[in-house]
């Protein structure tokens, strides 16, 4: 009885390990980022860089919202696009780059992303995150899609930061 038992289990143990081998694995489907912006105060003038990591359509926009990190509206001083003067709209007011931001102020920023170059797709607003960075602060947007998470922008402020805000408003996104 015993080794009709083993012979009888053999083949099945056999069939059930082939098939675990052959078996394809699914893909890791993630759940969409949440929209996120950065805020952060200047208590001096700063000198910010933004630039693009991706070669689909990537936006950029700065608003400077006053005296507060959680303020909704302001008023935009930087909206920079990958793709100026090849194909974006007139709403973008330069290429990715170094601008200048005024001190005591605090500003918010948007990331956004369409899967192509220029064209009617949709905007996809990105989760915009940073943190304080010696005197300045580093910025980094990313999108998600179901099977992969994409940095699409990433900056740094040089100094004059005095405060930040991750999970700040979502403000001006889409531009």
């Amino acid at each position: 009885m015993k080794s009709f038992a083993r012979v009888a289990v053999f083949p099945v143990v056999t069939l059930l390990s082939i098939g675990v081998a052959n078996a394809q694995p699914k893909p890791a489907v993630l759940s969409a980022l949440p929209p996120q912006n950065f805020a952060f105060c200047l208590n001096t003038d700063a000198t910010v860089v933004i630039s693009d990591t991706v070669a689909t359509e990537v936006g950029v926009v700065i608003t400077n919202v006053g005296n507060g990190l959680t303020n909704t509206s302001g008023s935009v001083v930087v909206a920079a696009n990958n793709f100026y003067g090849k194909g974006a709209g007139s709403e973008w007011r330069s290429a990715m780059g170094q601008f200048s931001l005024a001190g005591g102020n605090c500003y918010n920023i948007a990331s956004m992303n369409k899967t192509t170059s220029p064209s009617g797709t949709a905007w996809t607003c990105a989760l915009t995150s940073g943190a304080a960075s010696g005197a300045g602060a580093t910025i980094t947007g990313v999108i998600s899609t179901q099977t992969q998470v994409t940095p699409i922008a990433s900056g740094y402020v040089m100094a004059g930061v005095s405060a930040t805000l991750n999970n700040a408003p979502s403000v001006n996104c889409p531009y």
